[in-house]
């Protein structure tokens, strides 16, 4: 560097600690909300992939959905016995076991 560019440079201030706090405090801020966008789209994921299965085990395309029915089946179900539970449940697991392409 030549004498020139060193005068030239303006003198750098030193940051107080509430700037460096405050800047800290920016940095988080950003980070979370940038988490909390990451976990919202993680969970619409879900929900999309739900939708197609729930779709699939209907025999029907996502948009014919008969949403009354299949949440009328599930407030059903839930009354039911831990036996009876367990049977559902694995029928199910079986099903997606048996599902071409599904991811998880």
């Amino acid at each position: 560097m030549s004498t020139d560019d060193k005068e030239s440079r303006k003198p750098r201030t030193e940051k107080t600690i509430k700037q460096k706090i405050a800047s800290a405090q920016m940095r988080l801020n950003r980070l979370k909300s940038k988490e909390k966008s990451l976990t919202k789209s993680a969970e619409t994921r879900l929900k999309i992939i739900l939708g197609a299965e729930v779709a699939k085990a209907m025999g029907c395309k996502v948009e014919d959905v008969d949403k009354e029915f299949v949440l009328g089946i599930l407030l059903q179900t839930s009354n039911i016995n831990a036996d009876a539970k367990a049977r559902v449940k694995l029928r199910g697991k079986r099903f997606l076991e048996d599902m071409v392409g599904r991811q998880e």
